[in-house]
């Protein structure tokens, strides 16, 4: 039931989907509903995945360069640390695209090397490593590591490494933005405070 995967995996519902009230919804619409298990549902976009995965691969065997971005965040449900890493390119349309190659757990403490050694694994997997171009990372020191110890495996990059590096310029301007607003915040909780006395 590749229909059924495709409609868990674009809405990221949990696999247990398949075994509640959804159920009962499809058997009332349709008489033939043969019942999908999660097992059944869960395999069912393992394949789609590596499918996709696998025309991916292929696509990016014809691409010379291609420049990454790399970001890592804590979600608050499960108290977990990911990296993904997010590779743009040329296709042979001359179309810019733009891939998720890699979604994973990073554990505690958020060391360069460990970063360093999970962006390795991600680019040897696509077998891109001698492709990157350039990696746009945000100012944290672990990404400095990170990228230290990335050239010191890699020696094939371009300009000798010079423009390897490029620091995320959404992340300066929000450092910007949040240094400032420290400086006036009395004068926004005086704003707010008369606001409500004025309610």
């Amino acid at each position: 039931m590749e229909v059924m995967a495709n409609w868990i995996m674009m809405h990221e519902h949990p696999f247990t989907i398949c075994e509640e009230g959804f159920i009962y919804m499809k058997k009332t619409a349709i008489s033939g509903y043969d019942k999908i298990s999660r097992k059944t549902a869960k395999d069912d976009c393992m394949i789609i995945y590596d499918r996709e995965k696998n025309k991916l691969k292929e696509v990016l065997k014809s691409v010379t360069r291609i420049s990454l971005t790399t970001d890592l965040w804590k979600s608050q449900n499960q108290n977990i640390e990911y990296m993904v890493i997010t590779g743009y390119f040329v296709d042979n349309e001359l179309s810019l695209q733009k891939r998720v190659l890699s979604f994973v757990h990073v554990p505690p403490p958020r060391r360069g090397v460990d970063i360093a050694d999970a962006m390795h694994k991600c680019l040897k997997d696509w077998e891109i490593e001698n492709k990157v171009f350039t990696v746009s990372v945000d100012n944290a020191s672990y990404n400095v590591v990170c990228l230290k110890k990335y050239l010191s495996r890699n020696r094939k990059l371009v300009c000798s490494s010079k423009m390897f590096q490029v620091r995320c310029c959404a992340h300066i301007l929000n450092l910007l933005v949040q240094d400032e607003i420290s400086i006036i915040e009395p004068i926004i909780e005086n704003v707010r405070g008369c606001k409500e006395h004025q309610s």
